[in-house]
């Protein structure tokens, strides 16, 4: 059985300059703001991409549709980079690219991307990868291709069925006409699979040795490390940020230990922005924070606003395209004067009555373009300014968003269900 050695240091001069990939894609499709997007059709283009994620805390799932070029010239299926600012929290799935020079290329400045139940076909390179924390695993590809990766191409530690049986491991690919010369009982082929390309290629620890449909995830493990720049400029990480190549490091049959903390970013997979109020319980909770713009209408649901994160906006000429959380009811927030009939219970001065307030979840879908995005809107809004402190309150302990309203009433001894 294979085992892994949480590790250390990945030196920063591996790292291509910024200039490599400062330029801007003639891209079918351009996705510059979080959230989730599916597509509805396929993607035939002959543009130089097909799809250019340059935004963080993005999922976009393909709905097994097929992103095909055109392989006579240097383009790339899906390009997913920011020549400024880090990019992280993005996850692509349920895609066929095919057809490209480059099915997949990340840039340096990613951080924390997924890419799972994908097929790559027809492509001269099925990755090209620059990204630290990356999960690629769970993907289909077919004969011919290469990669190139800093990372691994594995997924994080799984809880998963296979073959009537459940196990705790970590899966690789499949790929067509590969066949291993050992069988594990993970479901995975023994031997690293060595993938080769102009820079050195890349490796798949955990071979699938049949298709992904096989393999049911019951839970994914992320590895709880803490990840931060030391002063010698070397940033902490885990196995996926390996320096070199695996035969380079020593692996123990010791049991790996993980360090916990309480990261002001999370860890593993589930990364959350530094001005994120400490005061949030959960890492769920946290992380749609993260993802979302918190917007307020007048002075006193800004500071209210605030008790969640440091970079907010005033709702003043601000137009919702995302994940968002509403602040203060809809006399003083004109985005709740705007949803507030959408949501089940609409807020009023009389309802929910004195030092009430409630906290909505609402699902919103945009179908005006090829693709439909979907985002999410928690309004926090009470009757009057306690009502509202109640709800804000409430909110900064809740584990998940909730699937109902919830109705909480200020007291001298702080919030209560109402």
């Amino acid at each position: 059985m294979k085992r892994f050695l949480i590790l250390a240091i990945v030196a920063l001069s591996m790292l291509v300059s910024v200039s490599a990939y400062s330029y801007m894609p003639e891209a079918n499709m351009t996705i510059n703001k979080s959230g989730t997007y599916v597509l509805s059709e396929d993607i035939l283009t002959l543009n130089e991409t097909g799809i250019w994620i340059n935004a963080s805390n993005v999922i976009l799932d393909g709905n097994n549709h097929i992103v095909t070029g055109n392989s006579t010239s240097k383009n790339t299926g899906i390009s997913v980079y920011n020549a400024n600012d880090k990019i992280e929290n993005v996850t692509i799935k349920n895609l066929k690219i095919k057809n490209w020079s480059t099915g997949v290329k990340i840039g340096w400045n990613v951080k924390n991307i997924t890419i799972t139940n994908c097929e790559f076909e027809d492509n001269e390179y099925f990755l090209n990868s620059y990204a630290s924390e990356q999960y690629f695993y769970l993907n289909t590809i077919h004969k011919n291709q290469s990669a190139e990766s800093y990372t691994p191409l594995a997924s994080p530690k799984l809880v998963y069925t296979y073959g009537g049986n459940e196990y705790t491991y970590r899966l690789g690919n499949y790929y067509e006409g590969y066949t291993g010369t050992e069988i594990e009982s993970e479901g995975v082929y023994k031997g690293d699979l060595e993938l080769f390309g102009w820079e050195g290629g890349a490796y798949d620890p955990y071979p699938l040795i049949n298709t992904p449909e096989n393999y049911k995830i019951i839970k994914t493990l992320y590895p709880e490390v803490e990840l931060k720049y030391e002063e010698d400029g070397a940033l902490i990480a885990d196995i996926f940020a390996l320096t070199s190549d695996p035969e380079n490091y020593v692996i123990t049959d010791a049991p790996v230990t993980t360090t916990t903390t309480t990261p002001r970013s999370g860890s593993g997979g589930r990364n959350y922005d530094s001005d994120i109020s400490d005061d949030i319980q959960s890492r769920i909770i946290k992380n749609f924070v993260s993802s979302a713009t918190v917007i307020y209408g007048n002075e006193i649901d800004e500071n209210y606003a605030n008790q969640l994160r440091e970079r907010i906006q005033n709702a003043n000429g601000f137009t919702i395209t995302g994940n968002a959380v509403i602040v203060g009811g809809p006399f003083a927030n004109p985005f709740a004067m705007e949803y507030n009939d959408q949501f089940e219970m609409p807020i009023t001065n009389d309802y929910p009555g004195e030092n009430k307030g409630i906290i909505q979840v609402l699902k919103v879908q945009d179908t005006s373009g090829s693709i439909v995005q979907s985002y999410t809107i928690v309004y926090i809004a009470g009757s009057d300014r306690l009502g509202t402190l109640a709800a804000m309150e409430y909110f900064k302990t809740l584990e998940d968003l909730p699937t109902g309203p919830i109705t909480v009433e200020w007291t001298e001894n702080g919030p209560i269900l109402a």
